[in-house]
């Protein structure tokens, strides 16, 4: 691990492999960088070098103190300044779930380093209050709502947010760390963050992303099902790619790491379209 002191942040990061190839992960809602360990140590580390962010309030990066300190915005913004601060560009980035919204984010703000951009069981780059999925309740009813639910899982040993690879095959100390970083995430940070999907509205922004997509998914996420992600996938640039694992939930990243890292490096090495293998789809132009 290795940590970044930003303007406003002390972020903890976790840097992977020495090659030329540069891909930076961001986590989801309550998950941390651990969540991308396994897909990490999958590339190979003499081409590829990879940093998984530990958002504010993540693992041991700094947590301020107020709700509004975290957002989806400033969680991109963080980054941006990390990667700057390292001297990195030209590099790949991957987010996962909420953190697809965050890559979103980084992207459309900051679009000059990219190289690519991969959202992975993304969340809606129009946010929450543009999905039926909020069944109807206001806003600040179903972030109270949402936040008894988390209270009432915390005795609970297993991760939630949707988080299960029991049966896929994780190590069960990587999964212990896993659970205990979601327990251990402020409120605040889960406020903040959900607070900020109500108002994201990036579509038309994102559509206009200069550099190659990839949207990768399972068919069997129950937390943001795969009718959503098409329509998140509509959103994308023309030419974007779609990978649907079957059978598999909101985190292929524990559930299927080594198969992801090479949908990764096909998306990364292949010229012109980089979204390739299986059951791959390119949108027409």
């Amino acid at each position: 691990m290795a940590f970044a002191q930003l303007s406003k942040v002390r972020l903890e990061y976790f840097k992977h492999g020495h090659g030329q190839e540069r891909v930076v992960f961001i986590h989801g809602f309550q998950a941390s960088a651990a969540i991308w360990r396994m897909v990490q140590q999958a590339l190979p580390e003499d081409r590829y070098v990879s940093i998984a962010i530990n958002n504010r309030g993540a693992g041991a990066s700094q947590s301020p103190p107020q709700e509004a300190d975290f957002s989806i915005p400033i969680f991109a913004s963080d980054a941006f300044e990390l990667l700057a601060g390292l001297g990195w560009s030209d590099y790949t980035l991957v987010g996962h779930s909420l953190g697809g919204a965050t890559v979103a984010q980084f992207a459309v703000d900051h679009p000059e380093p990219v190289r690519g951009l991969v959202l992975l069981d993304p969340a809606d780059p129009d946010g929450r209050g543009a999905s039926p999925t909020s069944g109807g309740h206001a806003p600040e009813e179903l972030l109270d709502r949402m936040m008894e639910a988390r209270r009432r899982r915390q005795s609970g040993d297993a991760p939630s947010d949707g988080i299960d690879a029991s049966g896929a095959g994780a190590p069960a100390e990587l999964m212990r760390q896993l659970a205990a970083d979601m327990r251990a995430a402020p409120e605040r940070r889960l406020r903040g963050s959900m607070r900020s999907m109500f108002s994201l509205r990036l579509g038309e922004r994102v559509k206009a992303l200069p550099m190659p997509v990839l949207l990768a998914c399972g068919d069997a996420d129950e937390l943001i099902p795969l009718s959503a992600m098409l329509a998140t996938w509509a959103k994308c640039p023309p030419g974007t790619g779609l990978h649907v694992w079957h059978g598999v939930g909101h985190s292929p990243n524990l559930d299927r790491p080594a198969e992801l890292a090479a949908l990764l490096r096909r998306f990364i090495e292949a010229a012109p379209a980089r979204a390739g293998g299986g059951a791959s789809l390119g949108k027409p132009g």
